[in-house]
């Protein structure tokens, strides 16, 4: 994102809307094609999904409102992920302690 000029892109959309669309779609599919399969298949689908977005939300500042909740949303569910992923780590640390620490000596030498 380091070489986006954004005044270039904003004369180009009120120059000619249809090319900045078009415009718009390469750089898109430029960025999803320069990552991995899986990936990409992903990023198909979210692009596809904040099209729809943008195009049933009858005005910019709705579309954007939405697409902010789609991405809290996305966030909230990887937040939720993380401290699964927290406690079952600290689960297999405690399990690992346990079974490299020896038990204690229950014999009385007395």
């Amino acid at each position: 994102m380091a070489d986006f000029d954004f005044d270039a892109w904003s004369n180009l959309a009120r120059r000619s809307p249809a090319a900045f669309f078009r415009a718009r779609e390469r750089a898109i599919d430029r960025m999803i094609a320069a990552h991995p399969p899986a990936q990409a298949d992903r990023l198909r689908e979210f692009q596809g999904q904040i099209d729809s977005v943008r195009a049933l939300a009858g005005s910019p500042i709705k579309a954007t409102r939405e697409l902010v909740g789609m991405i809290e949303d996305r966030l909230e569910a990887m937040r939720a992920r993380v401290s699964t992923l927290r406690r079952t780590a600290d689960e297999l640390d405690a399990l690992r302690q346990r079974l490299i620490t020896p038990p204690p000596d229950d014999t009385d030498h007395g």
